[in-house]
């Protein structure tokens, strides 16, 4: 008896349970969402856009649950009430709602959009959405063309002794700035040496000829001499001039001035001293000597460069050959130097390609005020459309395609983007050109938008309002 009381108690206390969880539903939902948007802030913070797609999508679809909780407009958010008029879900109207309207995308033209309203001001945070502003370069054609920097040859000298000697003095080390005329080293030659008695001779047989000839000119002016003397004073002159110029020219052949002479022939200048001088204002490149060094005519000592000018040598492709002009006007971006762009002109096309990689060599000449370029980098060359010609740029990551279309997605608000279609053209180095549909200072998404872009195809297959 008693066992079959406590069975009937049993039963009854089962029921019970059953009738109270019924009548009482375990509140789940508050606590699952609070653990799904953790759960999508982990995964975006990762940086994979699949999954930031699927969260976003998920912080939209609760925020949308809860609204339609609190509203009961689960029959079309009273779409079909308001027609083209603001849509009661997004706020937005929705005529240029494209969660609502997203099939018609693609009737866009550049420079047109249609909007995306997130659930809440701070979802885009969560994602990890990252904005930028367009910027603005010149406007280039098709790929980079690989370069390298070269001296500019117009403006580079190597110096070497035209006599074989002793260096006696360096004056220069690498890196220094020298001007015209600077004493670069002191060379002693025998060579020298002998050349300058043979013009100290020379010259002073020019002084005494023609003080002679001077002479006859006055005496056959008065009757005394006569004209034969007179033309043999004018022959000795010739003579020794011829000499004495002669022996100058030979002089500043190896490098002597003017001014190196005439302290010779006051008796200043060391005889057999041989100065090299800097031919212009430049850069001390490379110095290949030192004190006590024998030295041999033609060997260099000195590397002398003007800088601010340099050369980059493009190995255009056969097939790019057409889009080369002298002048056309040129950007280069150097590994070394990645935010600073270089701008020059093509001065020197090419007569023939090179048999082995079917490039043809191109000079351009680039300005390096700054120093900034070294002779022997790498870089990329862009091939400007026209001189002064520029268009936005941004991270090919902003542009997204859809329906063949390009667009890239704006920040209005905080939870408001706008998904407007541009028109692209080329893509160098990571970037586009944003030909049409773009102003500068718009802030664009580059990082996430992707996980805007799914929203909006999940739209059009009725993941959106069509859905509700």
């Amino acid at each position: 008896m008693n066992k079959r009381i406590c069975f009937g108690v049993m039963i009854a206390i089962f029921f019970l349970a059953l009738v109270a969880i019924n009548i009482n539903p375990v509140p789940v939902d508050a606590s699952i969402e609070d653990a799904h948007s953790e759960h999508a802030h982990a995964s975006l913070e990762r940086g994979n856009s699949i999954h930031a797609a699927k969260e976003l999508d998920a912080l939209i679809a609760d925020d949308d649950r809860d609204d339609h909780a609190e509203r009961g407009d689960h029959a079309g958010h009273g779409h079909q009430d308001a027609g083209d008029g603001l849509c009661p879900e997004h706020r937005v109207m929705e005529k240029n709602d494209a969660l609502c309207q997203g099939s018609h995308l693609a009737e866009l033209q550049a420079g047109e959009g249609m909007l995306v309203r997130l659930a809440t001001p701070d979802v885009a945070a969560k994602a990890g959405v990252a904005l930028v502003q367009p910027k603005v370069r010149a406007h280039f054609s098709g790929t980079d063309i690989p370069g390298r920097v070269k001296f500019n040859r117009d403006k580079l000298a190597m110096m070497t002794p035209l006599s074989p000697g002793i260096v006696q003095a360096v004056a220069v080390r690498p890196g220094d700035l020298v001007v015209w005329g600077d004493v670069l080293a002191r060379v002693a030659t025998p060579e020298i040496a002998s050349l300058k008695a043979q013009f100290t001779a020379a010259n002073a047989r020019y002084l005494q000829t023609e003080a002679t000839l001077q002479q006859e000119e006055e005496l056959f002016s008065r009757g005394i001499s006569s004209r034969r003397e007179l033309q043999q004073a004018r022959s000795e002159f010739k003579t020794a001039q011829s000499n004495r110029n002669q022996y100058r020219q030979q002089l500043l052949n190896y490098g002597l001035a003017e001014q190196n002479l005439e302290s010779m022939l006051r008796g200043n200048a060391n005889s057999n001293v041989l100065e090299i001088l800097a031919p212009f204002s430049g850069t001390i490149v490379e110095v290949n000597t030192a004190i006590g060094e024998a030295v041999d005519s033609g060997k260099p000592l000195f590397t002398v460069a003007e800088l601010s000018t340099l050369w980059v040598e493009l190995s255009v492709p056969e097939s790019r050959i057409y889009e080369i002009r002298v002048g056309m006007p040129i950007q280069a971006t150097f590994k070394g130097i990645p935010d600073q762009l270089f701008e020059g002109r093509i001065f020197q096309v090419g007569a023939r390609l090179d048999e082995r990689s079917r490039t043809l060599k191109v000079l351009a000449e680039v300005d390096n005020a700054q120093h900034a370029l070294k002779v022997g980098m790498f870089g990329n060359v862009r091939l400007l459309e026209k001189a002064g010609s520029s268009a936005l740029t941004v991270p090919v990551a902003a542009v997204h395609t859809i329906d063949g279309a390009t667009f890239v997605f704006i920040q209005d608000e905080p939870d408001l983007f706008e998904l407007r279609r541009v028109r692209v053209g080329a893509h160098n180095d990571g970037n586009a050109m944003i030909l049409a549909g773009l102003s500068q200072h718009e802030r664009i998404v580059t990082r996430q938008g992707f996980a805007l872009k799914s929203e909006v195809l999940k739209a059009r297959l009725g993941a959106s309002c069509a859905d509700h």
